[in-house]
């Protein structure tokens, strides 16, 4: 994190921009939550994986300290809460809660007892809204000592009297004020419900009067005795949100959550006070206020920004009175800010950080995030077409770029490669979807829970749907705007994408993680988390199965409750040997489920270990060449094409996956552009023959898809290769593969293998004016007794591709094909059958009619595993 720097209000501008990346996080912190749906009704009643990288993972709502400054304490919306050494800032202990689905066991306020004993909690503690309750925790074991329940809200604020005697609690909607007696075994000895908004802040003097402030505008100032309250209006703003008195008692500072104003009372009368000096803070709120242990200094923070961006703290000298100064130390929004002796100061804030500050304001320690921070990066996230790659930053706005590749479990550098692209986002009327609670298709509401705000929206390849990442849900909906699924979200969707296949939902969250959900109805598959050192990283399933680097081997761990009465446990994953399958996770998005994955990878693992002892792998061979040209070259005129060399490109990517299926190796080239030159192609298909062994002609596979021009010259087809000369037609033969020659190159392959043939090569018909090529005739002309071919249109159709699809229309629907969806007889393979069934339905679809495939099956045999 930077350094925390002083300026001057002199540098500071009159007004403040708010749109600002690092404040979106913590205005949900401050938002209400939703009612709870059925899930949120109880514990989870059986472990759950959680992500625990020794530091919070989701905003850190409080800080509290106590009265010697030994400890300090927080509590998380990741349903943790962790105490620390103030000395140096080492994680001493963390405190699991008993929690569920959704919102329950979150952590809204925590408090240590002046004494240091003992950590109170409260917050989403329980399973229904009217029946929350309090947690006290023996600080130096975390045993759970004592549960106060039965009350009728989230509590948002603890708070200790400065004798330790008393605590009192602040909750939610109107239900006020409770205090509890703790040497009458925390007896409720008081309680107002006369408040007519959420209450976040409270306050003990050294007399042991009691100040709240309420959503409803009002400050209540209690005695000793919690009696009737004296109440004071507010000015500064309508919802103050913080409190705070001087160490003396003699005064009140009270910060707002709609305001950059710091409004001070009496401590003992209410009465107005002069307040410090605000003018040209413009934009932002100070909804955090704290006095300095001397009183010589009112502290305050919270979304206030500075002229650079940050995040800051404002101080003002002369109790109050006199210059102000303008701090920061992070980017987001300031949750807590506490004073210690010597005139430094605990901040806590959502990003999450936490820090130790100098009178100075210079850090002593430091706990930043542990995870990356993929907000703003709504437009960036990219993902190959099957979802196996995937791009990210790991800082806002995308900075500090880095790939994933799960078929190689590595992080590295971005290649501008064409492998991954970001979310589609036009195509379909979809308006106020970026920071709304109110997004719409073609002025239509969508459906969000209440509270909820919209965050990113990712269009399907094919546009016939769209996905919608909010605050606390993953939603889809068809192109028309009727709900497909709703799910549950771990923190807030930050940036959402479609896979090129339309199988996947790829999403990247506030928690640090990317997941990977099934577009049809958006089960969780897979989960990545990279951890902040941007060497080490986690990947795993829903069952617990996991890869990970050796710096992340104890981050994975299973959550388990023991009841309300007990804090819950987390067990590290890797204490079971058993689920460190790093073998079959690159297997899973391509089975779109777990067990079949597992069940592929020990076939691949046998298979090796029979290679091993024999020094031959048993079953067949797969072999592939796709090749793909957008660019013929500087003396090909008009030739240009978009999508072909990604074609390519993903055709051998998801056929490379094969890869432990029914085929013991498989053997991919991939030529594009520059490389796919005649010569280039024949060297490639020279080079696949020599590989096969040809012992069973009906075992091993070939699969050639060729990607581009065709054309008609001197009366025979020709595939267009690069390097071709259309000013100069007498050359462009030479240059190119003639129909001939590509039947002579078949024939030989279909010698030692079944051959799969396909031609997508007539994207514009005709080239240099000769006549369109007839893909009937095409494919009977090179189909043999064991050679099928399709070709991606019939007739002298045109083959279209699109920014919709991101492909050709036959690769695409040639990519679909390889998932699930062609496997129509549900044996986990796809036949040629079902794969001609599916090809000649779904590319007239996509081109609504004006292009359709045609084909010459000569053998019928499973060809691939379902799923890819």
């Amino acid at each position: 994190m930077d350094a925390l720097f002083r300026h001057s209000p002199r540098n500071l501008l009159t007004r403040r921009i708010r749109r600002v990346a690092g404040l979106l996080p913590a205005l949900l912190a401050l938002t209400p939550l939703p009612a709870l749906s059925q899930s949120d009704k109880a514990l989870y009643d059986r472990p759950t994986l959680v992500v625990d990288p020794g530091r919070h993972t989701a905003i850190i709502k409080r800080a509290s300290v106590d009265a010697a400054g030994r400890f300090a304490v927080t509590g998380s919306d990741d349903k943790t809460v962790r105490v620390w050494s103030m000395e140096d800032g080492t994680l001493q202990r963390t405190i699991r809660l008993p929690a569920g689905p959704g919102h329950v066991g979150k952590a809204f306020a925590v408090a240590i007892s002046p004494d240091g004993s003992l950590i109170v909690v409260g917050g989403w503690t329980a399973g229904s809204e009217e029946s929350q309750q309090i947690y006290i925790f023996d600080r130096a074991s975390g045993a759970l000592l004592k549960r106060i329940g039965g009350l009728p809200n989230v509590v948002h604020h603890l708070v200790f009297s400065l004798d330790g005697l008393y605590l009192a609690a602040t909750l939610g909607k109107t239900e006020g004020l409770r205090v509890y007696d703790r040497a009458a075994d925390w007896t409720e000895i008081a309680r107002d419900t006369d408040y007519g908004g959420d209450s976040y802040g409270a306050a003990f003097s050294k007399d042991g009067r009691l100040a709240t402030v309420s959503y409803d505008g009002r400050i209540r100032l209690y005695g000793p005795d919690f009696a009737k309250p004296v109440i004071q209006e507010t000015r500064a703003g309508r919802r103050p949100y913080g409190i705070a008195f001087s160490p003396d008692g003699k005064r009140l500072a009270v910060g707002f959550r709609d305001s950059a104003s710091v409004e001070i009372l009496d401590g003992r009368t209410l009465a107005r006070q002069p307040g410090p000096d605000t003018s040209g803070m413009g934009d932002g709120a100070l909804p955090k206020v704290a006095w300095s242990t001397d009183g010589r200094t009112l502290l305050a923070g919270g979304s206030y920004i500075r002229t650079d961006g940050k995040s800051s703290l404002v101080t003002w000298s002369g109790a109050g009175w006199a210059e102000r100064d303008v701090l920061t130390a992070t980017d987001d929004i300031y949750t807590s800010v506490l004073p210690l002796a010597g005139g430094g100061m605990l901040v806590a804030a959502a990003d999450p950080y936490l820090a130790s500050l100098n009178a100075d304001g210079v850090p002593l320690w430091v706990q930043g995030s542990p995870k990356a921070d993929f907000r703003m990066q709504k437009r960036t996230l990219s993902a190959s077409a099957d979802g196996t790659v995937v791009d990210f930053g790991y800082e806002v706005w995308g900075k500090a770029p880095v790939r994933f590749d799960l078929r190689t479990l590595r992080l590295s550098a971005i290649k501008q490669d064409g492998t991954t692209v970001p979310p589609r986002q036009t195509g379909l009327p979809i308006a106020n979807w970026e920071g709304s609670d109110h997004p719409t298709l073609d002025g239509m509401p969508l459906p969000l829970i209440p509270f909820e705000w919209s965050r990113s929206m990712a269009i399907a390849p094919d546009g016939q749907g769209f996905v919608l990442g909010a605050d606390w849900s993953l939603r889809a909906f068809d192109a028309k705007g009727q709900p497909q699924w709703s799910r549950h979200v771990p923190s807030v969707v930050w940036a959402v994408n479609v896979t090129g296949d339309g199988r996947l939902v790829v999403a990247a969250y506030a928690n640090g993680t990317i997941r990977w959900h099934r577009m049809d109805d958006g089960r969780e598959l897979l989960a990545f988390m990279p951890l902040v050192d941007r060497v080490n990283w986690v990947a795993w399933t829903p069952e617990g199965f996991y890869a990970a680097t050796p710096g992340a081997r104890g981050v994975l761990k299973w959550h388990i409750n023991h009841g309300w009465d007990a804090a819950a446990e987390a067990i590290p994953v890797a204490d079971i040997p058993n689920l460190y399958r790093p073998d079959a996770l690159p297997l899973v998005l391509r089975e779109m489920e777990t067990a079949r994955a597992l069940g592929l990878a020990d076939m691949a693992a046998a298979r090796e270990a029979v290679r091993r002892r024999t020094g031959a792998a048993p079953g067949a061979r797969l072999h592939v060449l796709t090749v793909g040209i957008d660019n013929y070259g500087e003396k090909a005129k008009g030739l240009g094409l978009t999508y072909a060399a990604k074609d390519a490109r993903d055709v051998m990517a998801a056929l490379d996956g094969e890869q432990g299926t029914p085929y013991g190796k498989v053997l991919a080239q991939s030529l594009t552009d520059k490389d796919a030159t005649r010569g280039g192609i024949l060297d490639a298909l020279s080079a696949m023959r020599a590989g096969m062994r040809g012992s069973d002609p009906t075992q091993d596979l070939v699969v050639i898809l060729l990607s581009g021009h065709g054309a008609v010259i001197d009366g025979e087809f020709h595939v267009i290769a690069h390097g071709v000369d259309t000013l100069q037609p007498s050359r462009m033969a030479a240059a190119s593969l003639s129909l001939s020659e590509l039947r002579r190159q078949v024939e030989l392959l279909a010698q030692k293998g079944r051959v799969l043939l396909l031609l997508d090569t007539c994207h514009s018909g005709a080239v240099g004016g000769t006549r369109a090529p007839n893909a009937k005739a095409l494919s009977a002309a090179l189909a043999g007794s064991n050679v099928t071919v399709i070709t991606s249109s019939s007739a002298d159709q045109k083959s279209y591709e699109s920014a919709r699809w991101g492909h050709g229309a036959f690769t695409f629907a040639l990519l679909e094909a390889f998932g699930k969806v062609a496997d129509t007889d549900r044996n986990g393979m796809i036949s040629a059958s079902e794969l001609v069934a599916h090809l000649a339905k779904r590319v007239p679809d996509l081109t609504e009619g004006a292009q359709t495939t045609g084909m010459e099956m000569r053998f019928e045999s499973d060809l691939f595993a379902a799923g890819l």
